[in-house]
């Protein structure tokens, strides 16, 4: 049945077109990252005073994090897999989030927060290269994909407990002392402009 159906919608150029482009860009996304996040860690950045960080004891909550984030993108990409529109909609929705990150990091310098202890990811590392990178602040890029994945869910349910997995994380990146307040807070709200766009992108299968 998902092999009849991939071959349907692999029949209609459209369609190939846009996942032909979503799968290029993310490739060169991929490959431009590490640069691009070696440039971020070089210039200097502005710390921000955060009261809820002063209230908070950095802890290295980096297994959660990890084990929330990974299984939720495995489960979604096993869904996706018996959905093409789906699968489609979120390699637009990725391909613009990480864009979007790009633009909001470099129009936003700063430093990273006191107390920070390095988040052990080893998947998301490999994209950004081997030094951990501690620059990457606004938005958290761990929180809104989550939030960016509830929103692609056709499901209510499905889209709430992967919206209850995003809110724990935005509280373990702050527990870590990874991200500041406002990069947690932005990453509940960029998504709601990150989706739309990239529904229109995938339109008519989005």
């Amino acid at each position: 049945m998902t092999k009849m159906l991939w071959s349907q919608y692999l029949r209609n150029k459209s369609f190939r077109n846009k996942l032909a482009g979503g799968l290029l860009l993310l490739v060169l996304l991929i490959a431009f990252l590490p640069y691009y996040f070696a440039f971020i860690e070089s210039r200097k950045g502005i710390e921000l005073n955060d009261l809820v960080l002063d209230f908070l004891l950095s802890a290295n909550v980096s297994i959660p994090t990890f084990i929330i984030i990974w299984s939720m993108s495995i489960w979604y990409l096993i869904k996706s897999f018996k959905d093409p529109a789906l699968m489609l909609l979120i390699l637009w929705g990725f391909n613009v989030l990480s864009i979007s990150r790009i633009i909001s990091i470099y129009l936003v310098p700063l430093e990273p927060p006191n107390d920070l202890i390095e988040l052990i990811d080893p998947i998301t590392n490999s994209f950004y290269g081997a030094k951990f990178i501690t620059k990457d602040l606004f938005f958290s890029g761990h929180t809104a994909t989550l939030v960016c994945l509830a929103l692609c869910l056709r499901k209510k349910r499905d889209q709430i407990i992967v919206f209850i997995g995003a809110i724990i994380v935005g509280i373990l990146v702050l527990v870590q002392h990874v991200h500041y307040t406002i990069d947690v807070i932005a990453a509940f709200i960029f998504p709601f402009l990150i989706v739309p766009i990239a529904k229109k992108i995938c339109a008519p299968f989005s």
